[in-house]
């Protein structure tokens, strides 16, 4: 360490996560953000992609109180809705704009960016091809304006980032734009990456792309409906490129892992393969998981996995309560459908199949889950011979905000930093909640979680892995909902205390020694804030919170 006690914290950090790898045994990878933060995450160069998609607008004016376009409305003169009416090619670039004869409202549309805090600000180049109107809006300078090229500076994220196009040449329409801050212009056409974001994922081992994917919204089923690298954006309901998602994973040297859509058809799910053993580089393996979280009713994947068990087994498990069935039902066809997707990828890879890694995941917290879907006695019994290895999501901290503790924690929210305290001191040394299991949330964890499914894994022979992992302060408890901001508060502000370096040292120690192989941290780089706060950093440049901190020293063996 003492070569970088002259460069300062921020330099130091960079380049110690320039040492990529250091101790490949100690294994660790991270989930990226989900589509809705990708500004905010600010992955690539061109800041296009990343924008909301085409909203559509109308003329209203609001001097004299009255529509200019006839059915605009104060509520609608922005956002009309119509963005599924909006002409666009195969790619999704908007090919004309309604004529006056035509049905609906909208009259403009606009690209728009919800920018975060730490968006990059300063001078951007804008450039497409075709014939439209097009200009931008925020807080911005406009510095030059051309057919085909627009200049402008960024000062400040507080109105937002939008393109707003009036008028598009059906014979000759707008296409191929480019948003790029100036400074990356001579290198855009050959790096798609923020050279930031890529400094700061290169320390890990793997990424595992299910937000990026969209997984738990999309209703990607057919190879012709993927997202090409071509497509006007990156973030519709088929998620991100697969080629994108490789060519990330093969600069940063990061073993790739995706989480197939749960109603994909055998023909995407080869072309997904085959795309996949064409592009990643040579070495790197790629982990293979059906959708996500099969056995949380949250998400629609297992909802459909209930339904499809239920057609295979019509009379299985008749005696248990439907919620007791239904979930069985799941993890039976979960652990079938795993299988079909095993048997596919490594039959395409072939002679390469042992870079394939297949994951069946099911509940950290239920190892009874773990074990109904290994051993799958409805779907012909030991699913574990087909796999590689058993996925869980062994969060530490959940407990504090059960129903039974929340009385506890509210007085902690409105205490200010003595609150903070008790909670610090309840993740590591567990003075405050008494439920039998001494030493704060990761010997709880170690416990309740890690090893009863390391145990399940020795049993089935497979290696045990986290899709998911950090701490989890929140607890979702069915109707016992969180409803006080300042416990929300209390989690955001604790998620962001340097004191969080402790506990995720001591979590990471935990789980390497009781077993556990790779964990991919969830998730990667966005807003923290008392809605979300499970980010591992909250910008890509300088790099240097908490959580970061202490996912990087273990990745260095430290």
């Amino acid at each position: 360490m003492k070569r970088f006690r002259k460069l300062g914290l921020g330099a130091a950090l960079i380049a110690l996560a320039g040492m990529a790898h250091a101790n490949p045994g100690n294994k660790l990878g991270f989930n990226t953000s989900g589509l809705a933060q990708i500004a905010v995450s600010n992955p690539f160069i061109d800041k296009f992609k990343v924008s909301r998609g085409w909203i559509t607008s109308c003329n209203y004016d609001w001097q004299n109180d009255r529509p200019i376009d006839p059915g605009c409305t104060k509520k609608t003169s922005f956002n009309t809705g119509e963005t599924d009416k909006v002409k666009v090619d195969r790619f999704g670039w908007p090919m004309r704009l309604p004529t006056k004869a035509e049905a609906p409202v909208y009259t403009s549309i606009n690209a728009i960016w919800d920018l975060g805090e730490f968006f990059t600000l300063g001078e951007y180049v804008v450039t497409y091809q075709g014939d439209a109107d097009i200009k931008p809006h925020g807080d911005i300078v406009i510095t030059d304006q051309r057919p085909g090229r627009i200049e402008f500076t960024l000062n400040s994220t507080k109105r937002n980032l939008r393109l707003h196009i009036t008028r598009i040449n059906p014979q000759n329409y707008i296409r191929n734009i480019k948003v790029i801050p100036k400074r990356f212009v001579q290198v855009a056409s050959r790096q798609k990456f923020n050279p930031d974001y890529l400094n700061t994922i290169r320390p890990f081992n793997s990424i595992r792309f299910m937000p990026w994917q969209n997984t738990k919204d999309t209703t990607f089923t057919r190879w012709e409906q993927r997202t090409t690298p071509n497509h006007a954006f990156y973030n519709g309901n088929a998620g991100m490129p697969i080629e994108t998602m490789v060519e990330l994973s093969n600069q940063v040297n990061a073993a790739p892992w995706f989480s197939m859509p749960h109603l994909a058809d055998n023909t995407l799910l080869y072309r997904f393969a085959q795309t996949v053993k064409q592009k990643l580089k040579p070495g790197l393996k790629v982990y293979v998981e059906y959708s996500n979280e099969i056995w949380n009713y949250m998400y629609p994947a297992t909802h459909h996995a209930t339904r499809e068990g239920l057609k295979l087994w019509p009379r299985a498990y008749s005696e248990l309560n439907q919620g007791s069935r239904n979930l069985k039902l799941a993890l039976n066809y979960n652990a079938k459908r795993t299988g079909e997707i095993c048997d596919i990828w490594k039959q395409v890879w072939g002679n390469q199949k042992s870079r394939v890694v297949c994951v069946l995941s099911a509940y950290a917290g239920a190892p009874a889950m773990g074990e109904e879907a290994l051993s799958c006695p409805l779907a012909g019994g030991n699913c574990a011979a087909k796999i590689d290895a058993y996925g869980i999501a062994p969060y530490f901290g959940d407990y504090i905000a059960r129903i039974e503790n929340r009385n506890i924690l509210r007085g902690w929210a409105h205490q200010g930093a003595a609150g903070m305290n008790a909670l610090f001191s309840e993740i590591n040394r567990g003075n405050y909640i008494d439920d039998k299991i001494p030493g704060g949330a990761i010997p709880r964890a170690v416990k309740n979680r890690i090893a009863p499914n390391v145990a399940l894994a020795k049993k089935y022979g497979v290696q045990l892995l986290a899709y998911e992992g950090g701490q989890h302060l929140l607890r979702v408890d069915g109707a016992h909902r969180i409803y006080d901001e300042k416990i929300f508060e209390l989690f955001s502000k604790a998620n962001q205390d340097p004191r969080m370096i402790g506990p995720y040292q001591q979590y990471l120690r935990a789980w390497n020694q009781n077993g556990g192989g790779m964990m991919m941290h969830f998730n990667g780089i966005s807003n923290i804030d008392n809605r979300n706060y499970f980010a591992m950093l909250e910008r890509p440049e300088n790099p240097n919170s908490a959580k970061y901190r202490a996912l990087t020293s273990y990745l260095r063996g430290r």
